[in-house]
């Protein structure tokens, strides 16, 4: 699988370890930033990570900035994009199993390295249950009216 990879400056200290550890799971990584530990605008890396997954460059996002809130709100402004913010192992799997999200948002502020990769992991390997197809056919919708 292609996963694309974006961060703010909350999250550079953890990037490169993150983007081994995908890469440890046999997976191509797309770095999209930032690069650099000065303040930076998480909207412009969660478009970037989100682009990639709509178009199909890549097959799945991680996004990471303080509290994965911020990016988890900008992600999903674009069309076909459900971003979701994990905070325990379940809700890797739920995010995946239940809600089919295309993103996987953490905050670096209230998660260490080894707590992310592990939720990194379920949500790349938990497969989407098609029993609740009919609720993210309702996401379309509701989309597709907005």
């Amino acid at each position: 699988m292609k996963i694309a990879f974006g961060c703010d400056h909350a999250g550079i200290e953890i990037k490169e370890k993150l983007i081994d550890f995908i890469k440890s799971l046999g997976h191509d990584v797309l770095d999209f930033g930032t690069n650099s530990s000065q303040s930076c605008d998480y909207p412009d890396f969660a478009l970037k990570v989100a682009q990639s997954v709509v178009s199909k460059a890549a097959d799945k996002g991680i996004l990471i900035c303080g509290t994965g809130i911020g990016m988890s709100i900008a992600a999903n402004k674009v069309k076909g994009i459900r971003a979701a913010v994990c905070w325990n192992k379940e809700t890797a799997q739920l995010i995946s199993q239940h809600n089919n999200a295309n993103i996987m948002c953490a905050g670096a502020r209230f998660a260490s390295v080894d707590d992310i990769c592990s939720w990194i992991k379920i949500f790349l390997e938990t497969e989407f249950e098609q029993r609740h197809l009919k609720r993210i056919d309702k996401i379309k919708n509701i989309e597709q009216q907005y």
